[in-house]
């Protein structure tokens, strides 16, 4: 196991039982509790976990701090990549519409749309509505596409648009699919974000197609931010990079979601 896979495997534990110790998870783990305290240290400096005496607990939930997307275009690329290659499959045919919200996960998605056209110019048309500056830019050169960018105000940190504007524009369409992102997904709690106005775009986002997909590495499982703005039975699909831990998957197995790992 990477040392990365291990400290998101140690996040996911202490979120899930409250508090974690060193030596269970040298144990657990295999390794001396040096590495472990190392680890905890990268994962305090990371804001996901607080230290305490003897191991660690997890951050305050339902916080608001976020990184920016140019900061998380350089953390988990691999991954990121390889969801949106299978979320290709999730695609309309021809002539159909999509929802593609913001983020570096759906960011990674129109690449891979970009990447297609330009390899099979016959591909069928495709409409994108997108709150995403970047993407709706990155997108509008391509072939066979048709893409809205909506209007509003930018959020500097996510680089989408959000306000007023957005959420009527939104609101007068309707896709056949919508792709998703989250900053937290968790069973108690749903896809949760740390922004009010992100929220309300997302929110309406869920509902204003046939089938919502997720896209989500598993950094984002068991993490809950202020807002909720989608319900698990509101996601149809999920595609991440790893299985889900055994409280989630059972949620989401409840709420009958098709998880697909990439």
């Amino acid at each position: 196991m990477y040392a990365e896979e291990r400290r998101q495997a140690i996040v996911r534990m202490a979120s899930a039982r409250g508090r974690v110790a060193v030596t269970d998870l040298a144990a657990t783990f295999a390794v001396a509790p040096e590495t472990i305290r190392r680890d905890l240290d990268v994962l305090v400096r990371s804001g996901l976990v607080d230290r305490v005496h003897g191991g660690a607990i997890p951050r305050s939930s339902y916080g608001t701090a976020e990184s920016t997307a140019r900061e998380r275009r350089t953390t988990r690329g691999e991954a990121k990549a390889a969801i949106a290659r299978v979320a290709m499959a999730y695609l309309p045919a021809a002539h159909g519409s999509i929802i593609l919200d913001g983020g570096t996960t759906t960011g990674a998605l129109a690449a891979e749309i970009t990447l297609r056209a330009e390899q099979d110019p016959s591909t069928g048309p495709l409409t994108v509505i997108t709150d995403s500056v970047r993407t709706g830019l990155e997108l509008s050169t391509t072939h066979n596409l048709s893409v809205h960018l909506l209007g509003g105000v930018i959020r500097e940190v996510t680089e989408t648009v959000v306000g007023a504007t957005a959420l009527t524009m939104l609101g007068r369409v309707a896709a056949d699919v919508a792709f998703l992102g989250t900053n937290g997904l968790s069973a108690a709690y749903g896809l949760t974000t740390p922004d009010v106005e992100e929220a309300a775009v997302k929110r309406l986002m869920a509902t204003r197609s046939q089938r919502c997909v997720l896209l989500a590495d598993s950094s984002k499982f068991d993490s809950d931010f202020l807002c909720t703005f989608a319900e698990l039975d509101q996601i149809d699909v999920l595609i991440t990079d790893a299985e889900p831990p055994t409280r989630l998957a059972q949620a989401l197995a409840q709420n009958e979601i098709e998880v697909v790992i990439a």
